[in-house]
């Protein structure tokens, strides 16, 4: 097993903790800016910054391993996670891909980062529909299989569309609620264009991933629900610009199955929401 670390190179500090906390390689993904980080096994530096699902990628493709975790530049994970990683996978040969459970300062996890609806019961783990790209694990043939990472979408919900593609190919994706990884708690309204573009990517994975009648519920929906979320009205109306956007967006159409929607609808996480 190895891991991606992808960054901005604006924390060295938090950079090099999150780097030093793997016992496994490392490769850095260095997102138009040049690091030093000491403890990286390998560096791959880009000339621009490429977006975070186009920077996993590349992360992903500059490995070998079968198995390949992906953790964010300001996290921390625990003790034995990688031992504990690579026994999940090698006890399941139709997993995909696992969610590691972040913990904050406090101790406690965000509802946003339980991997079920409701974000209830944080430290029971289990089969789920969802995972957080800043702390989990892929297996490689799987991410293959489902097509990878959309580059386009550049910040914002690019593991819910893997996520469904995974389903879609008939992979499992497991919670390892055991497996922590310290993260500091956020705000999600830290900045209006994170909303805009969270606005139009929800657009652009429906028309893109969902058959008809399901994506036009999604985005309905998504249009309601970002708008009563957003934390002030700067925020809401950039996510109703960003929602507009994605129906402007150039889409490659590869809906999932009926069948996928089923599962996803059976693991309590039905694609409209």
């Amino acid at each position: 097993m190895s891991w991606v670390v992808l960054t901005r190179g604006d924390r060295p500090d938090e950079l090099d903790r999150a780097v030093d906390s793997l016992d496994a390689p490392v490769l850095l993904v260095a997102n138009g800016v040049h690091v030093d980080a000491r403890a990286a096994t390998s560096i791959v530096e880009t000339e621009t910054n490429i977006g975070i699902p186009a920077g996993r990628d590349l992360g992903l493709r500059s490995t070998a391993t079968e198995v390949v975790g992906f953790l964010d530049d300001d996290a921390v994970a625990s003790s034995g996670a990688t031992a504990a990683i690579a026994a999940a996978f090698g006890a399941d040969p139709q997993l995909g891909a696992v969610a590691l459970r972040l913990v904050d300062e406090h101790g406690d996890t965000a509802r946003r980062h339980v991997p079920r609806l409701g974000g209830r019961d944080p430290e029971r783990g289990g089969e789920v529909a969802l995972f957080l790209g800043g702390a989990c694990a892929v297996r490689r043939s799987a991410y293959d299989d489902a097509g990878g990472y959309w580059g386009e979408l550049f910040y914002g919900h690019e593991e819910l569309e893997l996520c469904w593609r995974l389903v879609d190919r008939g992979w499992t994706i497991r919670y390892l609620a055991d497996v922590t990884v310290f993260h500091p708690r956020s705000e999600i309204g830290r900045h209006a264009e994170g909303w805009a573009m969270t606005g139009r990517n929800r657009v652009m994975i429906a028309r893109r991933t969902l058959p008809w009648p399901v994506a036009l519920a999604h985005v309905t929906l998504w249009l309601a629900i970002g708008s009563l979320r957003a934390p002030g009205a700067e925020h809401r109306r950039a996510y109703v610009r960003g929602w507009r956007a994605g129906w402007r967006a150039p889409v490659d159409r590869r809906p999932i199955s009926w069948r996928a929607v089923w599962r996803l609808c059976r693991l309590r996480r039905p694609p409209v929401v």
